[in-house]
């Protein structure tokens, strides 16, 4: 049955108000004083005190899997991953919470994790499946299918202990895919290994999910997880910042992981942030056709134009125009002056003043937040007659996953 026909209330994974409290300890010795003070102390009717500070490695987490479905988890190192991982296989025990799993569950977590490194491949393919709860002449029935997918030759019967990591994971992998388990777990497994061994996990996680098989997902790799999940769920500081779609929650990470502070409003307003060049300044910075207070979330591919004007404080010659865009993270994506397109604007007298636009059509950066700074200099580019501080805030978002900087406009041919 697929999960689509599944019935609402039909889970494989149902975790409610999941807690895991990890006590931290400044030094060795403040072990034993916890062991032994707090009995003493209420021996002596005495309120009992704690050498140890708490750290909530995961708090208050929910989630529910259907069969079938697949769930990527995302987050930065240290935001509870691997702890949910491990509490769902029952590695580790919770602080509040249950959590019922249905059926087999089988698991990629460390890497050579379950792995007696002093045993040969095949012996371990036998004590890995033993553990997960598969029969020895079940086992011999598969080996067959587990060597061949796994095609590592010969090391099949040599220790362990002389793979590489590529080889431990292709081994480890076969034997959790070959166990039929009713929930397959993998953290960061597919990120160790060539691409061909690659491409050859994924067709098999699909055809996994398509037998009913649910799996969660642990990756760093945003592009596998917008591609092989049904939903995602992003984890900080061991709670849950977004959940839903694949697309969108990465993107979301993505933008944070660049130094996210908020786009909030462009900007604007009767003062504009500048540089005081005693020549120029800028009077109106805008995005135009949107009110300042609006938000200013754009799609890939959509148009979005600046309009400015620059009143002149002395003289000044023909005028060229910048802009300059970075992304949150600081990097500096976009440099481009009126000059590379022909325009330049006439020369202006003291307190008169100039107006001008840049349409960008279609919008290529791809998702990320965004800020933007103009400047007016003279034809050469020598002289800077105004400079504006990094005033404008936008943000761009995509319906598709997407790569790099920059989503070129491109024409593709069959």
């Amino acid at each position: 049955m697929s999960s689509e026909t599944m019935p609402s209330d039909v889970a494989s994974i149902r975790i409610q108000g999941l807690s895991k409290c990890y006590q931290i300890y400044a030094q060795p010795r403040d072990r034993l004083k916890q062991f032994v003070m707090p009995r003493l102390r209420r021996a002596a009717a005495l309120e009992p005190r704690n050498y140890f500070r708490e750290f909530w490695a995961l708090r208050d987490f929910s989630l529910t899997v259907k069969p079938g479905e697949t769930v990527g988890i995302i987050g930065r190192n240290g935001s509870g991953k691997s702890t949910l991982l491990q509490l769902v296989c029952g590695t580790v025990t919770p602080t509040a919470g249950s959590i019922d799993v249905e059926g087999r569950v089988a698991a990629l977590l460390e890497l050579g994790a379950g792995f007696n490194p002093e045993f040969t491949g095949r012996e371990n393919v036998g004590l890995n499946a033993a553990v997960l709860g598969m029969d020895a002449a079940t086992m011999e029935t598969k080996f067959a299918q587990i060597a061949a997918f796994a095609d590592i030759g010969a090391f099949i019967d040599q220790p362990v202990k002389t793979y590489s990591s590529g080889m431990l994971v292709r081994l480890a992998f076969a034997v959790a895919i070959h166990v039929e388990p009713k929930v397959l777990i993998v953290d960061e497994a597919l990120s160790v290994g060539d691409f061909a061994f690659q491409n050859k996990c994924v067709q098999k996680l699909r055809q996994m999910r398509d037998d009913g098989v649910t799996l969660l997902f642990v990756s760093h790799d945003l592009n596998t997880v917008q591609t092989i999940c049904d939903r995602v769920v992003w984890l900080e500081h061991g709670q849950v910042v977004m959940s839903g779609n694949p697309i969108e929650v990465c993107q979301e990470y993505q933008v944070a992981m660049q130094g996210n502070e908020g786009t909030g409003e462009t900007g604007v307003s009767s003062f504009i942030s500048q540089q005081n060049t005693g020549m120029a300044r800028f009077v109106d910075l805008r995005i135009a056709d949107r009110p300042p207070n609006a938000d200013q979330t754009f799609m890939l591919g959509d148009s979005i134009r600046f309009a400015f004007t620059l009143e002149a404080d002395v003289d000044l010659d023909n005028i060229v125009f910048t802009i300059s865009i970075y992304r949150a993270d600081g990097d500096w994506v976009i440099g481009q002056t009126s000059a590379e397109a022909d325009v330049v604007w006439p020369a202006i007298t003291a307190g008169e003043r100039v107006d001008g636009s840049l349409l960008l059509k279609p919008l290529c950066l791809v998702p990320g937040d965004y800020v933007a700074a103009f400047s007016a200099c003279s034809t050469d580019l020598s002289l800077c007659y105004a400079l504006t501080d990094l005033n404008i805030r936008f943000s761009v978002r995509s319906a598709h996953p997407t790569w790099g900087r920059f989503a070129h406009p491109v024409q593709w041919k069959q």
